[in-house]
Order: C-alpha cells, then sequence, then structure tokens
C-alpha cells in the first residue's frame, strides 16, 4: 500500500509540474511597429510558483522585453518589465528593490559594459538596502563607466548599477504602464560615445536582487551610419562632461 501511495503521489507531483507553464507577457504597444525591433525576449515566469531565473518573484520582477531602433544619429532602446522602472521601486514582501542603469557595450565584447543610461532614478543595491545606507540618485543621461555596483544577491544577474563614470551628455527617457508591465525607452546621440569603430550594441537590465536578468545585441549597422560617427566628434571637444563617483 505505501508503495502504491508513493507511485500515485509521484504521479500527482508529475502531473503538476508537467501541467506548469510560463506566463509570457505581450509587448507594449509603443513597441508594435514605429520603427522597433525585438532584440531580446525573456521566457517569462512559472504559473504555479513565479520563478524567473535565477529566482522567484512572479509578474513584479519578472524582464521581458527588449527593443531597438536607430534613426540617423540618434540609438533608441526600450524595455519593457513586470519591475516599476517607471518609479524605480518595487516593495515586496516589506523590502524595497530598485531598477539598475540599462548596461551598454559597443565592442562586440558582452562580458564588460563601458557604458551606462542612468535614468535619472533614485537606486540602491541589496545589501546596501538592508544595511539602510544611503542611495543613490544621478543626472539621466549616457555615461562612460569605470566601476559597477554589482551588490546584488544573485550575482549572475550582473552588472546592476553604475557606481564611477563620467556622464558623457543627456538623453531622452520616457516611461509608462500597460497592463501588468512597465516600459521605460531611452534615447541618445551615438556621437555623445566618441567612437571610430561600431561593432554592434550589446544591453543588459536587471534590478537590485538580480531575481532576473534580460540582455539583447543590436545588429552591426550598416557602413553608411559609420559615416555619422565622425560628424559629431569635432563637437565632442566642446562638450563638457562630467565625473561622477557614487559612495
Amino acid at each position: 500500500m505505501k508503495t502504491q501511495n508513493k507511485l500515485i503521489l509521484l504521479a500527482a507531483t508529475m502531473f503538476f509540474f508537467g501541467c506548469a507553464q510560463q506566463v509570457l507577457a505581450t509587448p507594449a504597444s509603443e513597441f508594435t511597429g514605429n520603427g522597433w525591433t525585438m532584440i531580446a525576449d525573456d521566457d517569462g515566469y512559472r504559473d504555479y510558483d513565479g520563478y524567473v531565473n535565477p529566482c522567484w518573484g512572479g509578474q513584479d520582477f519578472d524582464a521581458e522585453y527588449l527593443f531597438y531602433k536607430k534613426s540617423g544619429n540618434t540609438i533608441s532602446i526600450g524595455l519593457q518589465t513586470g519591475f516599476n522602472v517607471r518609479s524605480g521601486l518595487v516593495n515586496h514582501g516589506g523590502f524595497n528593490y530598485y531598477t539598475g542603469d540599462l548596461a551598454l557595450s559597443f565592442d562586440g565584447d558582452s562580458s564588460n559594459y563601458e557604458y551606462a543610461f542612468d535614468f535619472g532614478l533614485y537606486t540602491e543595491a541589496y545589501w546596501e538596502t538592508y544595511h539602510n545606507t544611503t542611495g543613490q540618485q544621478d543626472q539621466s543621461g549616457l555615461y562612460q563607466v569605470e566601476t559597477w555596483n554589482n551588490d546584488i544577491y544573485f550575482n549572475a544577474s550582473a552588472p546592476f548599477a553604475m557606481k564611477d563614470g563620467t556622464f558623457l551628455g543627456a538623453g531622452a527617457t520616457t516611461a509608462s504602464l500597460e497592463s501588468d508591465s512597465y516600459w521605460r525607452t531611452v534615447s541618445f546621440d551615438i556621437s555623445l560615445l566618441g567612437l571610430t569603430s561600431f561593432d554592434g550594441l550589446d544591453v543588459h537590465w536587471t534590478m537590485s536582487c538580480g531575481n532576473d536578468a534580460i540582455n539583447g545585441t543590436a545588429p552591426v549597422p550598416e557602413p553608411a551610419t559609420m559615416l555619422l560617427f565622425g560628424t559629431g566628434l569635432a563637437g565632442l571637444a566642446t562638450v563638457g562632461r562630467k565625473k561622477i563617483k557614487r559612495a
């Protein structure tokens, strides 16, 4: 009888897990058309326990999509997630969690992100939050990163937010809520980077716990685009750059 009960329990468990499904978000209307290209589609969250990857949290911590478009010398990136990237704050289980910066790389090597786009929102790292130390809020815009703050619970989701960097210039950013998903877009002039070559664009984003993360790669632009880099380089000498040092 005990053996039979164990078999019944095993069969029920297998059936339960077999019926588990991923809850997938629909791309927001902001990104349907309008020149956007999807460059990352996350795997949603598991319906029966809210597992995202590498941890749990359900919709509140689900990183859903990354989008990309280029118009002339302007690069735009769109992020869609269940995490509140409009205010930058999610309170879950009595604790506050914060949005990270968009990590960007333009050299074809996603193992190192040289740039960040800061949303201009207040942020704290995971352990700093629990230790009640002062968080950070910087000017919104594009930065060249010296060091990343990767003080998050799941290190596999790093990088999290810029710690030290140089402000290169302001960009545009806007955010909204649609159904259960938040989205935020950023746009900036690529001449601010001062690059002489362009090997594509790698994008990464996570929140202060690192419960989920998303990575995307945009294609290398056509050769004609490279001419645009040179047109903006001369003006860079007159653009003031501000160095940011976070505590």
